[in-house]
């Protein structure tokens, strides 16, 4: 979960607004725009999770906020990034908050004719989506898991891990293709952990989500609750409930590992049927690195199957894979957060968070 104010100002009355900075590289383009309607989406299992959507008045005062053919202009799209903060204040007293949220890549800008533009842009995973190899490359003499994925990361991108996850050494005589992006999920998938960025808009690869949620947030309705509702969705799409996990490594074809989801209405033996996810990778050399990879993909693949959409007073500290508690009516879930909706202004409303629960 994100630094943040305390639920108790959350719950209650007080200031909410955006803080966004543009950026080309290193240089500050813009400390402070002007945002009249904003939100940050994100969802796991997207290739770029994270996507930034918002709206500005053409004029600032005396400023055009129109980039036009200006390559320089804080709203291009010729690299310049969005720094996004929400800052809450205090009904009580002078107290304020600022929750950074991410760093975004502008992808696109449109001047309405309503006296606006709009402004779309991406997580900075968007960075090594588009920036392809040029060619097929191998690991070094030495590589490992983490070095491995700091070189695959593009230029001016840092990469962090978290320090429960052990590294370990590349097989030699692999090889990654030219999809940048893809390789540093295979890492991912491979390791097992979970391919993220984080609000400073690193590359960070988290630990694995435990079997059981300890939850950080309970969300509540009732007395100083910020609980609006709480549904319950449901899909068969990408729900697999059995996952097999092999390597492509020279000499280990035959190292395999499968997991399966052997209990619930998702169980393998049951009505649901077995639904099947074959994935393989040279980083795979035993048959213990399989099973941790296959048991990862299964917990992945069935959480946002099964979730309930919260929809709640806004929070700019949840973010995925928070551990979560949803109590309504008496009614007690825990679970992770999946995905969420986060408004920017006042005027954009309320909040969902998705929260995926175990079956």
């Amino acid at each position: 979960m994100r630094a943040g104010p305390p639920e108790e100002v959350l719950s209650g009355d007080c200031g909410w607004a955006p803080s966004v900075s543009s950026w080309l590289g290193g240089r500050l383009l813009d400390a402070e725009i002007l945002v009249r309607r904003g939100r940050v989406v994100a969802q796991v299992g997207q290739k770029i999770p994270e996507r930034l959507t918002m709206t500005v008045p053409r004029f600032d005062g005396v400023r055009d906020m129109r980039p036009g053919d200006r390559v320089d202009h804080p709203l291009a799209r010729y690299g310049q990034e969005l720094q996004v903060s929400v800052i809450v204040a205090s009904s009580v007293d002078a107290d304020a908050w600022e929750t950074r949220i991410g760093r975004f890549l502008i992808t696109d800008w449109d001047d309405g004719d309503d006296g606006t533009i709009q402004v779309v842009a991406a997580g900075r995973l968007r960075r090594p989506e588009d920036a392809k190899l040029t060619s097929p490359t191998q690991p070094g003499t030495g590589a490992t898991l983490m070095s491995e994925a700091r070189r695959l990361a593009p230029p001016g991108v840092s990469v962090a891990f978290d320090p429960a996850l052990v590294d370990r050494p590349c097989p030699a005589g692999m090889a990654w293709s030219e999809d940048r992006l893809a390789a540093l999920a295979e890492i991912a998938d491979a390791w097992p952990a979970l391919l993220r960025t984080d609000e400073w808009g690193q590359i960070v690869y988290r630990r694995p989500l435990p079997e059981v949620p300890t939850p950080v947030l309970t969300l509540h309705d009732g007395e100083r609750g910020t609980l609006v509702s709480a549904g319950r969705s449901d899909t068969r799409a990408g729900a697999y409930n059995q996952i097999v996990a092999r390597s492509s490594a020279a000499g280990s074809e035959d190292v395999q590992a499968i997991a399966q989801q052997t209990s619930g209405p998702m169980a393998v033996t049951g009505e649901y049927g077995p639904v099947t996810k074959i994935w393989s990778s040279p980083l795979i050399t035993s048959a213990s690195m399989a099973l941790a990879s296959a048991q990862t993909m299964l917990a992945n693949n069935i959480l946002p199957a099964t979730s309930v959409p919260v929809v709640c007073a806004p929070d700019p500290r949840i973010d995925l894979d928070d551990p979560v508690e949803v109590l309504r009516d008496g009614e007690r879930t825990w679970g992770w957060v999946t995905g969420y909706d986060l408004p920017l202004t006042v005027a954009d409303g309320e909040m969902r968070v998705d929260v995926g629960v175990s079956m």
